[in-house]
């Protein structure tokens, strides 16, 4: 990103860092920008009320052949954690304060990837209506980044997580940034 990224709306950062995500990864532009074209015009694309949807951040942590993952408690299945964009917050730094909540895990972004802040995979995925938080079906843009634990605390808001061998996930997401991940090693 440039120099000039602090003098622009959140919106625009965000568009800009997905050029740069599309610039190491092409063959997903044409799969991702129709679902992300609103976040260049959107006055905050963090905000949860934004609709369509809204970015959010996660982390792929990742030692030797394990990835962390977490079993969220409303959908029910095993994700990499990660959340809501909190004010003045960019994606990475969500990402490591909601790995750290969750599980307890100070992360660091992986000295492998070449830029950091670039995340290792975007995915777009549509979150139902939720009634109890009064919210309508949305979209979820998650930017997430490749990150290697530093040390283990005390999580203040625990999720049930384990470690799992990388061979033995499926999920097309996880296949998917296991593949990345390989090609950075």
């Amino acid at each position: 990103m440039s120099d000039a990224t602090s003098a622009t709306s959140p919106g625009q950062a965000m568009d800009e860092l997905l050029q740069s995500y599309y610039l190491q990864y092409p063959a997903e532009k044409a799969v991702l920008a129709p679902l992300c074209s609103f976040i260049a015009n959107a006055t905050d694309p963090f905000i949860r009320s934004n609709l369509p949807g809204h970015i959010t951040g996660s982390g792929f942590v990742i030692q030797g052949e394990e990835m962390l993952l977490i079993h969220h408690r409303y959908i029910k299945e095993w994700f990499q954690p990660g959340g809501h964009v909190d004010p003045g917050e960019n994606p990475l730094q969500t990402a490591l304060r909601e790995i750290e909540e969750e599980t307890g895990w100070l992360t660091i972004a992986s000295p492998t990837n070449p830029n950091p802040l670039v995340p290792l995979d975007i995915d777009a995925h549509l979150i139902p209506a939720n009634p109890i938080k009064n919210e309508p079906e949305h979209w979820h843009i998650d930017f997430a980044y490749l990150l290697v634990p530093v040390e283990l605390r005390a999580a203040s808001d625990l999720e049930q997580n384990q470690w799992f061998a990388m061979s033995e996930l499926t999920a097309p997401r996880l296949a998917r940034v296991i593949q990345k991940y390989r090609a950075l090693q």
